[in-house]
């Protein structure tokens, strides 16, 4: 199921929420088009299992505040070069 939100004032669509997932997921591409600095990111060694049925290494994590609908929460994303039908993976908690 995709949805809508907003992080930094920026609409973000096709955000996937999967009940399955144990981390937030961002594609290096989002990070970009919102204009996230490099200088903002944390440095990550989580190795990502199963989105695209291989794993990778994280390139790095980011605490932002995603807003939807009258929900808004601070969420760690892990940022990951990958191209990928969303552009933000919700864990379900």
């Amino acid at each position: 199921m995709f949805v809508d939100g907003n992080i930094k004032d920026q609409k973000v669509d096709r955000i996937l929420v999967d009940g399955g997932s144990a981390v937030n997921i961002m594609q290096k591409s989002t990070m970009q088009d919102l204009g996230i600095p490099i200088k903002e990111l944390s440095k990550s060694q989580t190795m990502i299992q199963g989105f695209n049925l291989e794993g990778q290494c994280a390139i790095s994590m980011i605490c932002v505040t995603l807003v939807m609908g009258d929900l808004s929460t601070s969420s760690i994303f892990h940022v990951i070069h990958a191209k990928m039908s969303y552009k933000l993976l919700l864990e379900r908690s």
